[in-house]
């Protein structure tokens, strides 16, 4: 899919909605598999098909499709959403002087700057700590790796017996591990909370959104400055500055992408290997 989009759109559009050819590729991927009640490449290898925890039988059509809505569209719309409402929310550096000084501080704005803090919050919370006490669950119990399966309730079991020297290994102990993890970060963010520190939370996301949806700004550059903070691959300004051993700067995911379809420098083709990228932060 990202290879047929490149070469109807070019490369800049590709990392530009590289997300949403992702999107596609699973919808299509598990909609021929899944929806259509056929196993899937892993199932098959595995032996295991899915079934109806409720009814013991193999799920429905309805059940199917709901599943595939959890699984690959609601991830990525609540992803969108969450971003889109930030960007909405967020004030601009006027505003936030205005608050500062305290001349222009309306219900509207209060509002409006609760819901820019407290949707990273949000973020963190489902991310982290619901999907870790998630994943510890399945440790313990060996059912619904993924949320969305046992939002559905549709589980996994085995299409032929197990011989005596393939019995199933608990995995209770990285349960365990997932329970004290999960513990130590809520006594952290409680003290944060008392402490008042609690914009790390804030900052982790805002972070990664600068990652993904800020672009460089290049107020007061010359054009040899503007030019020179570009990704030659996408033909925008760099996100996520990355080195080749040669010393050329790219995007992280166009030099990946690139390196993965030919290990090779895109400027002077000298060979690269992947693990020899370097990330360069704050740059």
């Amino acid at each position: 899919m990202t290879n047929t989009f490149r070469m109807f759109f070019g490369t800049r559009l590709q990392h530009q909605y590289q997300k949403e050819v992702n999107v596609i590729s699973d919808l299509f991927y598990f909609c021929l598999t899944a929806l259509l009640g056929t196993q899937t490449l892993g199932e098959e290898y595995c032996d295991i098909m899915q079934i109806s925890e409720s009814t013991k039988q193999f799920p429905s059509a309805s059940k199917r499709a709901t599943l595939i809505f959890w699984h690959v569209i609601f991830p990525y719309l609540f992803t969108r959403g969450i971003s889109e409402l930030r960007k909405r929310t967020k004030p601009s550096w006027k505003k936030s002087l205005q608050r500062t000084q305290q001349i222009h501080n309306t219900k509207y704005d209060r509002l409006r700057d609760s819901i820019y803090r407290l949707l990273p919050k949000l973020q963190i919370l489902l991310k982290n700590n619901v999907h870790s006490v998630h994943l510890a669950i399945f440790y313990f119990y060996g059912a619904y790796y993924f949320i969305s399966k046992r939002a559905t309730g549709i589980r996994y079991i085995f299409t032929r017996q197990l011989g005596p020297h393939e019995q199933r290994i608990g995995y209770e102990i990285l349960g365990f591990l997932l329970v004290v993890q999960f513990i130590i970060q809520a006594y952290r963010f409680q003290k944060s909370l008392i402490k008042g520190t609690d914009d790390s939370l804030f900052n982790e996301v805002e972070e990664e959104e600068e990652s993904d949806l800020m672009v460089t700004s290049t107020e007061g550059l010359t054009p040899q400055e503007i030019a020179a903070r570009k990704c030659i691959l996408c033909l925008s300004p760099r996100k996520n500055t990355t080195a080749t051993p040669c010393g050329h700067l790219f995007c992280w995911t166009c030099i990946v992408d690139c390196c993965n379809n030919k290990p090779e420098c895109p400027l002077c083709r000298q060979y690269v290997n992947i693990s020899h990228l370097l990330p360069i932060y704050n740059y």
